[in-house]
């Protein structure tokens, strides 16, 4: 998954550290350090880690801009050299990239022009083999109802405050499209925007069409407008979901329920880990076993396929047992009927783990992405007590 990126800026002009500092703050999986000056070799050496990107200056006083070039491409081969220039004429270009610049970014430094370079490194690297690609996980309901989007919204959530993870959500109910109510946010533009400018997605396209949320997740919208999905093909979300898994850790998908397009069997294909969500009435639960089996006809490994309920409640008619006989296969996780809170949150436009993390169902969820994340250390857990408190 995304690899945690080392940066060294260079720079004896206090505005460039502070502009680079500001801007570099603002990622996650990065760290970065400020070098006063050519003294990089010793702050790398301090820092433990060799740099994976240097910033240079090319302002920086005293020196040869292509000779500092020479003796940094000798000391750091592995690194990808930034030089930051006032200069932005073709000239000036060409002679830097010739003396061993990987980017060029003028001065004063946007933060866009940055952040898309960086994340372009970040995608090389990947397409490279360096590092792994990140993960997508797809929530599907077995019928029209069963809170998918609220499981969706709240474990996208829920990852993104772990320190350090980037997290993407995308709602891939093109029809209806609702977790931008969820989210208490109206994007301008969305995935038929990216869409209808296939042609050249990249890095800054993709990042356009994102909408930063509060909880820390990056959000791609479904259209306003249904009649716009008539833009989106098959290609299109699928290099839409390759580019997202390449730049972020997580990226949770909310499915239509019983609702198996092409785009969706797309995002599907692309998953990692596919979660059915059920509960425990008998119409729900036959259409859960029909989908399961259908997706694996279909050439999904059921390696890939779990089943969830939502809205358990113990004591109801059907117990977990009764339900995995019918089913077939093991629930992966419960999740506990917490309406009124939840009710509460999505009205407010708020997922509940970040209104009210100490809620029933925000607890249950932190501990479902944990086993999610780490599925050998809480296999035997599915959100589920006892009693005397032991997992059921």
């Amino acid at each position: 998954m995304p690899h945690k990126l080392n940066i060294l800026v260079e720079s004896t002009r206090k505005e460039i550290l502070s502009q680079a500092s500001e801007i570099l703050s603002t990622l996650p999986k990065l760290a970065f350090s400020l070098s006063n000056g050519p003294q990089l070799k010793q702050t790398a050496s301090n820092g433990g880690k060799s740099p994976d990107i240097i910033l240079l200056d090319e302002g920086t006083e005293g020196g040869d801009i292509v000779a500092r070039l020479h003796q940094l491409k000798e000391e750091f081969a592995q690194a990808s050299i930034f030089v930051i220039s006032p200069d932005i004429s073709p000239k000036n270009i060409v002679r830097l990239m010739k003396a061993g610049a990987s980017e060029f970014i003028s001065n004063p430094v946007k933060a866009d022009n940055l952040i898309d370079a960086i994340e372009e490194f970040r995608i090389r690297r990947v397409n490279a083999g360096k590092v792994a690609e990140g993960k997508i996980c797809t929530f599907i309901s077995s019928k029209g109802g069963l809170g998918s989007s609220v499981v969706a919204v709240n474990s996208a959530a829920a990852v993104a405050r772990q320190q350090n993870q980037s997290v993407a959500l995308c709602d891939m109910c093109l029809e209806t499209g609702d977790l931008s109510v969820m989210l208490d946010t109206m994007p301008e533009l969305t995935i038929v925007d990216l869409c209808r400018n296939f042609h050249r997605l990249d890095v800054s396209l993709f990042r356009g069409a994102i909408t930063r949320h509060k909880s820390a997740l990056d959000f791609l919208a479904a259209p306003h407008n249904p009649s716009d999905i008539r833009d989106i093909k098959v290609e299109h979300v699928q290099q839409i979901l390759v580019l997202a898994r390449k730049l972020y850790d997580y990226t949770f998908l909310d499915c239509p329920a019983m609702h198996l397009n092409d785009t969706t069997l797309a995002s599907l294909n692309l998953s990692n880990h596919i979660f059915v969500i059920t509960d425990l009435s008998v119409p729900a639960i036959r259409n859960a076993s029909r989908l399961c089996t259908h997706l694996e006809k279909l050439g999904i490994a059921n390696s890939r396929i779990e089943v969830v309920i939502n809205r358990y409640i113990k004591r109801s008619t059907l117990s977990i047992e009764e339900v995995e006989k019918s089913l077939k296969r093991t629930i992966y996780w419960a999740f506990p009927n917490d309406f009124a809170e939840i009710v509460s949150s999505i009205n407010r436009g708020l997922p509940l783990v970040q209104k009210n993390s100490s809620a029933m169902f925000s607890r249950n969820i932190f501990d479902f992405v944990k086993k999610m994340q780490k599925p050998d250390i809480y296999r035997d857990y599915r959100g589920i007590k006892g009693v005397f408190g032991k997992a059921i």
